[in-house]
Order: structure tokens, then C-alpha cells, then sequence
């Protein structure tokens, strides 16, 4: 279904239900991160709100393109009575493939530690059946889950997963405490060797023993009187429990019962009543099993946290991290076994560029210089489709055929992917003979537009070059990007690589054929000021082909925080016009599942307080300004009033400010056009664009002709 599903007319590829509100949150805020480059879910949209059945719809989108529609919904309250009649109903109602849940549980401690997570190898109510005097006779009604989820679940690592964390040297000191405080056997423990190696075991020991915290009797290990009060302490301050483990997925049966249990006994009598190795207990999962086996859904899966042991001391001290690790794994899970290739004409337009400026030709300094037009012509078609690919526009100026220009706007056209191609060039009979030889040779049977900007052409043959330098110099300042190949170093290539450097405008300068283009790639600091990119790819021809993800990474590094702002952000002012709402809601779910406060203006608004004064409250709090750019924004006097307080506050360093462009119209405040910019045409491209930027960001380096 992918993108396509229209949950409204009935087609979700996944209805995942929660039993709690917590657990719903967690799945919410689990589809909205994403994880491991996976963008995730962009926008949650709210689908019949005021019924009694209201569910969430979003699209989960994976890294390599693929996505799968995902509902999401929860009942008032826990248990099968009140899950069971939500579940049938929006079975019916979504038509899903496979059907869900997530949350938290319950787990055998003899094979699930704390913050593990199980997976239903089966499911059943273990309270059916018959009770007499002589006990309780159990008739269950077992649904093994599918064989490909449960492969899928037992082949699981987490390690990619947010809530994952090796465990430090302190952190396993604590949990060989916490174990012995427990009355648990650390060694047998199913979770020992996540904490504990063998080498590692015997210096904890030792160093707990220095520390006078443990004592050592022969094969017993106990906690001291310092030891129990150091325990209690660290646990009756652990308020919200742990942000990160080294958890592990636990497949296994699952029993469903109408009591929370507290009694320790429980896991003895399953294994009385028939079913020895039940690994997780709790509410729910019965009831997804029962409904899809009786609707005739072939896929379903449950994926619960462990938050306790069902024992006389549970708490809710993992309940929190049960829940969001349990919802990180079912949408790993999910995405495995659902996600459907992404149609690809939505991912070819997500370069964060708006237009890329080609320049360049021959330069003579090649070891065969007869065939290197024919080599310059070859490449620049290529970038030329690349550019068009990307869903960028063009900007060249010579319609010559020792130019790069030429070339680039062949393979613009004939990729059938370009859009618009942006020809400045001077008025003079030659050149317009030359222009119609091109327009002639591309022929009609394509859909990009060609638009002609003319500038004063040379008054004689003495000033040819300066008219020249005129274009190439407008069609710089125009573009987002400029991408050189070859050119002659005592022509016009080599000054307008030189003023773009001093224009601070990204530059991808491909070197093979030397020329000005190599110039330009051999005076930079690679290496430091774009550590992360692999610059000696600019000197072979290959790359040409991803010159637009050179370019991409080039521009979303110039966002990338300066050292002299707080880093990573608390607050977060998003700056947009209402009709882009859907784009804030993306970006301020993403960011509050990050951790950070995310203020959009209308929000701020108080019934004692006037708009203006509110608004700059918020904003002087804010420690990263984003501005979603739109033509919509354009045309707004609010937005307009939020924009030129974070500008002030910008260029007096206040306040780290991001522009992002949602539809690649221009930039109106002369003193926002020189900042850098980045496109995002999507919500899933603004999200993975602002996790790249938090997750990435590095200080600003100061170096000669750098970004």
C-alpha cells in the first residue's frame, strides 16, 4: 500500500493498538524519531477525533525510500474487555495487514530482565478453563504467531535501536548490586553477560570488596550493611528509570489474564496449567491474536517491555523505558516485514538545493587534449541528469561546445526529470545563433522550460570577456550551489570561482580535468572545513554522478551550529505561515521526542496577554530560530515580524538561526538572503534534515576562504 493507503476510504498496511496512554505516547513518539537514519513518521494526522473510536494515521518512511502506512490507537482502559471491541472494530473499519501492539508487560525472570523485550511466540488466556475444589483446570486456546514475524524477532538486534545503551563499568557495578539486593543469583541471570564479561566479573567482585559494599563467603555473595543503604539510596532516587540499556528482544509465549499480578507465584502455575516456558505476562495480547485469526489477518505481532516481574516489588520505575523499547522494536519489526518501495518519483525531488550553477570547458591541461571535449561533454551530461535527478533547477550561461554549460543542459533535458533551465547570457548575434542550434538539438518533445535572462552584450571584440563575466557573475549570485568542471585558468571560470569563494557560496570543484576547477579544489582546507566529506572523490570522474549529495552535504553543513552558541538547543522557535502547519507539526514532533522545547507562535498566545509582546517573549527564549520559507510565509506580516527580531538577535550572536525552504521560492529580507539556506519539500525531508543537523552538528572551525 506505501503511500498510497487512504485510511479514511479503509487500507492501512499496520493497525498497532496500546493498552495505556503512556504506552501510546511511546509508540507515537517512537514512529515519529525514526531511528538509524530511518526518518520515520513526518506528521501524524488525528482521523475522527470527536467519535468514539479515534485513531492516528501517519506514513513511516525507511531510509532507502521504502514506507508503509501505519494507525494508531489505544481504548480508555487496560485489559481485554475494554481492547477487544476497539481492535474488531478498526480491523474492520482500517482493513490493516498486519495487526499490532506494543506496551509494556510482565516478564518470567528466569529468561527476561528488566527493560527487555518480549515478542509474542504465541498467545492465550491462561484464566480460561474451569475452577474446582480440587484447583483450577486450565482450557486454553493457544494462536501461534506467524513463522516469517517470528524469525524476523528472533534475528533482531537492538543495538541501533535510541533506547540502547552499552552498559558502563559504573552501570554494571550497580546492576551486580541490584541483584543482590534482589535476593537474584547475578550468575545466572538472563541479562549477566549484556553487563558482565568473565574477565570483568572478578574485577567488580574485587572492587566491590575494597570498597567494603560486598562480602565474599566461599560461593555466596552478599551485599554489606554500606552495600544495601548505598542500593535502597541509588533505587528510591531513580525516579524515572533508565534512558538506555543493553536490552535484548525475548521471543516467546505470552499469557493474557484479567488481574495484575503481584504475587511471585504466577509463573509456576503457568507452568502447572501447561505452558512451561512463558516468557511475558499481561492483558492484551489474547485478544490480538484472537482477532486476527478469527478476521483472517495472516500477519500480527505483539512486542511488550518488561517493566516488572511480576512479584511483591513491582514498580513503575521501568515503565517508561519498557514502553518506548518495546515500540523502537515493533517498528523495526514492522518495517522489515511491511514497508513497501516508496514510489520513486517522490524521493527524486528531496536535494535540500534549490538551483545549481554548472560552469567550466576544456582547459588544455589534459594528457590527451584531443579528446577532451568529448570527456567534458560525457561528464557534464551526466551532472547535468544528475542535477535534474535531484530535482533542482539549472543555471548556465554558454551555449558553446567546449563549455560545461552546454552539456550539463543536454543531460538536464533528456533525464525527462528537469524542470527548469536558467540561461543568462549576454545580447550578441553569435550567441543567439548558438542558442537556437541548442533549442534546435533538444528538440520539443521534453518538459523543461528554458528561460533566457539577457544582460548588455559587448560593445566590441576588446570587451567580449567582461559581458561574459557579467552573466556568469548574475548566475552565480542566483544559485544555491556552483559546480565547476575544467576551465581554463586565464578565463572567466577562475575569477568566478574566486568571488564565489569570497561570497561564501558552497562550491563543488570536480579536479580531473584540472583547469580553474582543480584551482579551486586544491587552495581548500578539506579536511578542515568539511570534515566529514570524502573530498579526494572530487578528483576522479566517477563521482560526478553524486555530485548533488557532495552538494547536499556541503550545504547542510553551513547550517551546522557555530561554537559560539548552546548546543544542543532547549527551545526551539518554529517560525512558519498557517498554511505550512503541517510542516511545524512534523518538525515540533520530532523535536519534542528529542527532548526540546519546540514554541510555534500561535501556540505562545495567552487570552491576558497582546499577540506582539508574547511572541517576542518566546522568541527571546528560543536558543535556534527555524524559519520555514514558503511563499506563504512571504505574504505573512506576522511571520514577517518574527523573522526580523531573530535577525536582530542573530547578528548580534543571540540566537543560531536556520532558514529552510519549503518550496524553493526566493528569499525576501535583504538581510536573510546572504544566510545559508537548505530545501525541504516534504515534512519527512524537513525531519531528516533537522535530526541530521542536531545529531551531527560540529563546532565551526576558522579557516581561510571556509563556510
Amino acid at each position: 500500500m506505501g503511500l498510497g493507503a487512504d485510511a479514511g476510504a479503509g487500507g492501512v498496511d499496520v493497525l498497532i493498538i496500546t493498552a495505556l496512554r503512556e504506552e501510546y505516547e511511546a509508540a507515537r513518539a517512537a514512529g515519529s524519531a525514526g531511528y538509524a537514519g530511518h526518518p520515520g513518521v513526518a506528521a501524524w494526522e488525528e482521523h475522527e477525533s470527536e467519535s468514539l473510536l479515534p485513531f492516528l494515521v501517519g506514513t513511516y518512511v525507511l531510509a532507502d525510500g521504502r514506507s508503509m502506512t501505519v494507525a494508531l490507537a489505544r481504548p480508555t482502559r487496560m485489559g481485554a474487555t475494554a481492547t477487544a471491541p476497539v481492535v474488531s472494530t478498526l480491523v474492520e473499519r482500517l482493513r490493516p495487514r498486519c495487526l499490532a501492539m506494543c506496551g509494556v508487560c510482565a516478564g518470567n525472570p528466569a529468561h527476561a530482565a528488566l527493560g527487555d523485550v518480549v515478542v509474542a511466540e504465541l498467545a492465550y488466556a491462561y484464566d480460561e478453563g474451569k475452577r474446582t475444589e480440587d484447583g483450577f483446570e486450565g482450557d486454553h486456546r493457544q494462536i501461534p504467531a506467524p513463522e516469517g514475524w517470528l524469525r524476523a524477532a528472533q534475528d533482531l538486534g537492538t543495538s541501533d535501536l535510541p533506547s540502547f545503551g552499552e552498559a558502563s563499568p559504573h552501570e554494571a557495578r550497580i546492576w551486580l548490586m541490584e541483584r543482590l539486593y534482589a535476593g537474584e543469583d547475578p550468575r545466572r541471570h538472563p541479562a549477566r553477560s549484556r553487563f558482565l564479561s568473565q574477565a570483568s566479573w572478578t574485577d567488580q567482585i574485587q572492587s566491590l570488596q575494597a570498597d567494603g559494599l560486598v562480602t565474599r563467603d566461599g560461593a555466596a555473595l552478599s551485599l554489606t550493611d554500606a552495600g544495601y543503604a548505598l542500593i535502597e539510596q541509588l533505587v528510591y532516587d531513580d525516579l524515572d528509570g533508565p534512558r538506555e540499556l543493553p536490552f535484548a528482544v525475548v521471543v516467546g509465549p505470552m499469557a493474557s489474564g484479567n488481574v495484575v499480578v503481584k504475587d511471585g507465584l504466577t509463573w509456576s502455575r503457568l507452568k502447572q496449567w501447561g505452558v512451561r516456558s512463558v516468557a511475558g505476562l499481561e492483558m492484551e495480547s489474547a485478544v490480538i491474536a484472537q482477532v486476527a485469526h478469527r478476521l483472517g489477518l495472516s500477519d500480527w505481532v505483539v512486542a511488550k517491555g518488561v517493566m516488572d516481574h511480576a512479584d511483591p516489588r513491582k514498580d513503575d520505575r521501568y515503565k517508561q523505558f519498557a514502553a518506548r523499547s518495546s515500540a523502537e522494536v515493533l517498528f523495526k519489526l514492522l518495517g522489515r516485514r511491511l514497508a513497501s518501495p516508496q514510489v520513486v518519483a517522490e524521493s527524486a525531488a528531496l536535494s535540500r538545493i534549490r538551483s545549481v550553477y554548472v560552469l567550466g570547458g576544456v582547459t588544455g591541461e589534459t594528457t590527451y587534449p584531443d579528446y577532451e571535449q568529448s570527456q567534458l561533454a560525457h561528464v557534464c551530461e551526466q551532472l547535468g541528469q544528475a542535477v535534474a535527478k535531484a530535482g533542482a533547477e539549472l543555471v548556465v550561461c554558454s551555449p558553446f561546445p567546449d563549455s560545461a554549460d552546454l552539456h550539463a543542459v543536454i543531460g538536464y533535458v533528456q533525464s525527462g526529470a528537469g524542470r527548469i533551465v536558467h540561461l543568462h547570457s549576454p545580447r550578441h548575434p553569435e550567441v543567439a545563433e548558438r542558442q537556437t542550434e541548442m533549442l534546435a538539438m533538444l528538440g520539443s518533445g521534453h518538459d523543461t522550460e528554458i528561460k533566457n535572462w539577457y544582460y548588455p552584450g559587448p560593445e566590441d571584440d576588446d570587451s567580449r570577456e567582461q559581458a561574459w563575466l557579467l552573466c556568469q557573475i548574475q548566475a552565480m549570485e542566483e544559485a544555491d550551489v556552483v559546480i565547476a568542471v575544467g576551465g581554463r585558468v586565464s578565463k572567466t571560470a577562475n575569477t568566478v570561482l574566486h568571488l564565489a569563494e569570497a561570497r561564501r557560496k558552497p562550491i563543488v570543484p570536480f579536479g580531473f580535468l584540472g583547469g580553474a576547477s582543480r584551482r579551486a579544489y586544491q587552495r581548500r582546507d578539506w579536511a578542515a572545513v568539511y570534515p566529514a566529506l570524502e573530498h579526494r572523490r572530487l578528483m576522479e570522474r566517477d563521482a560526478v554522478p553524486d555530485a548533488m549529495k557532495i552538494a547536499d552535504q556541503l550545504v547542510t553543513a553551513r547550517l551546522r551550529t557555530p561554537h559560539n552558541y548552546r548546543w544542543p538547543p532547549r527551545r526551539v522557535f518554529i517560525s512558519r505561515a498557517r498554511p505550512d502547519a503541517a510542516f511545524a507539526q512534523a518538525l515540533e514532533t520530532y523535536l519534542s521526542g528529542a527532548g526540546i522545547t519546540a514554541l510555534v507562535g500561535e501556540k505562545e498566545l495567552r487570552p491576558d496577554r497582546m499577540v506582539n509582546p508574547t511572541i517576542e517573549d518566546a522568541v527571546l527564549s528560543a536558543d535556534l530560530f527555524v524559519v520555514l520559507w514558503s511563499r506563504s510565509y512571504a505574504l505573512s506580516r506576522f511571520c514577517y515580524d518574527e523573522i526580523e527580531l531573530a535577525l536582530r538577535r542573530h547578528a548580534v550572536g543571540e540566537i543560531q538561526l536556520w532558514i529552510i525552504n519549503l518550496d524553493g521560492s526566493d528569499i525576501v529580507p535583504p538581510q536573510a538572503r546572504a544566510l545559508p539556506q537548505a530545501l525541504a519539500r516534504t515534512p519527512h525531508a524537513l525531519v531528516a534534515l533537522v535530526r541530521e543537523l542536531l545529531e551531527h552538528a560540529e563546532p565551526a572551525r576558522t579557516v581561510p576562504g571556509g563556510e
